[in-house]
């Protein structure tokens, strides 16, 4: 007597990667139409009680019902990008747990910037050093002349 009952998986059993995103895809869409039609309904009732019949409170309820289920929706696909998420295993502070591609382009795109401030400060500062010496050349000139000035207001010598 054997029965024809399906033997159910046992818990190690491994899950195709395409079953997972299936999930995560039906439970998206069904959250989609789920808080779009909940939002379109507020909008109407809203538009029929408080705003005289216009539209726009249904646009807007339906913006707001497919803000949220795209919210949901990457929340779903992207847990680790949920503040205070971390993955077993890891530590909360784990660098490799937080390095998505757009930190890691953030942190390439820093390093080359404090380069190039950097190297503009290198440049600054070089001149700031001829300016200094320019300025030096021009206060020593001044005070020759000054003192020019004043020996021929006290008469005592001539200018060549």
């Amino acid at each position: 007597m054997s029965s024809s009952a399906p033997i159910p998986p046992s818990p190690t059993a491994k899950v195709a990667s395409e079953d997972i995103l299936s999930a995560k895809t039906d439970l998206c869409v069904s959250n989609a139409i789920v808080k779009t039609g909940i939002a379109f309904g507020v909008g109407v009732v809203s538009s029929a009680i408080l705003f005289r019949r216009r539209q726009w409170p249904v646009f807007v309820g339906i913006g707001f019902g497919l803000g949220q289920s795209y919210s949901d929706c990457e929340r779903v696909f992207n847990p680790a990008a949920v503040p205070g998420f971390t993955i077993a295993g890891q530590t909360p502070g784990s660098s490799s747990a937080d390095l998505t591609p757009l930190k890691l382009q953030f942190k390439a795109q820093a390093s080359q910037a404090a380069a190039a401030v950097s190297d503009l400060k290198d440049k600054v500062v070089g001149k700031a050093e001829v300016v200094k010496a320019e300025v030096k050349e021009g206060a020593k000139e001044v005070k020759e002349e000054v003192k020019k000035a004043e020996d021929l207001l006290k008469g005592d010598k001539k200018i060549v």
